[in-house]
């Protein structure tokens, strides 16, 4: 039976007080085995709580053993296209690098929405939104514009994960192992926000199981680093990059720290380098490069 290691004032004073815990430490474990099923989780738990903070009512989400993807148990978030009334908060607090993942399953009939908020505070800010269609389509994104489409099976459970690094700005998302993007990301790790709220179309129903919180390195450095090897210079940059790679071709963006994407263009000839002309304003942007399915991304400093 998965517990919370920590009670969460005192993780995060913990963290505020002495830095991160040591490396792939979970800071918190989450598979509802030890609630009672039918219960509340937000009155049960020492750590989840709703958006308004009203526990314990219809606004809670419910422990159930209507589906698991561990033992027996989940939690059960549902509403109405109007929204609501499940309200489900996992208050986080984290302000280094931290992996959250967790299992999330929608039935046929069903679709789910949920958010990541960038303060402990609900309504301060809203980092990005993931839908999960009745279509069996998951959206991303941010500022209500959608930023990335993947396919995810309905009726069985899937793998979301977030790389979250409020020090270099940056979030990647994941979706059963499947890269998404990687965004921008400031502040704390807030919160995770779950709502019943479902795609606008059909009513939110979803199961969330197997919740874990576990440090992680620098997003910025890309997880994938090693396998493309990616390099360029000169940085700082004038009018052109001679980008080189491990790999032979592949597909590279250059984005502005908002997300907002610059320059795209697909590159032939990587292992001997491949230079790319730049117009680009001065300020600092990030290269990403993808190729056989991995992906990586670097800084890039423009000084015209």
């Amino acid at each position: 039976m998965k517990q919370f290691l920590l009670p969460y004032a005192f993780l995060t004073s913990a963290l505020l007080l002495f830095g991160s815990v040591s490396a792939q430490t979970p800071l918190l474990e989450e598979d509802f085995e030890s609630y009672e099923n039918g219960s509340y989780i937000g009155a049960s738990s020492s750590v989840w709580s709703t958006w308004s903070g009203t526990t314990g009512t219809d606004e809670d989400g419910i422990v159930t053993d209507e589906q698991a993807n561990s033992g027996t148990q989940s939690l059960k978030i549902f509403g109405s296209m109007a929204g609501g009334p499940m309200d489900v908060y996992l208050p986080i607090g984290l302000a280094t690098a931290y992996e959250v993942s967790f299992q999330i399953y929608v039935p046929t009939g069903g679709s789910a929405y949920f958010n990541i908020q960038e303060d402990l505070a609900v309504q301060v800010g809203w980092a990005f939104d993931m839908v999960f269609g009745s279509n069996g389509q998951a959206t991303l994104s941010i500022d209500q514009v959608d930023n990335a489409f993947a396919a995810y099976s309905m009726d069985a459970w899937n793998e979301v994960k977030f790389l979250m690094d409020p020090v270099n700005d940056r979030a990647e998302i994941y979706l059963n192992g499947e890269y998404m993007n990687n965004i921008p990301f400031e502040a704390v790790i807030g919160g995770v926000n779950f709502y019943g709220f479902g795609d606008g179309v059909v009513a939110g129903l979803y199961y969330i199981d197997d919740l874990v919180v576990v440090e992680t390195d620098d997003v910025l450095n890309g997880v994938l680093e090693a396998d493309l090897n990616l390099t360029f210079g000169p940085n700082p940059a004038n009018n052109y990059i001679q980008l080189s790679s491990n790999s032979s071709e592949g597909y590279v963006r250059i984005m502005a720290l908002n997300g907002q994407v610059a320059m795209e263009l697909e590159v032939t000839n990587l292992n001997g380098g491949q230079r790319i002309e730049l117009d680009l304003e001065n300020g600092i942007y990030l290269v990403e490069l993808t190729s056989n399915g991995n992906h990586t991304m670097r800084k890039l400093v423009v000084n015209r």
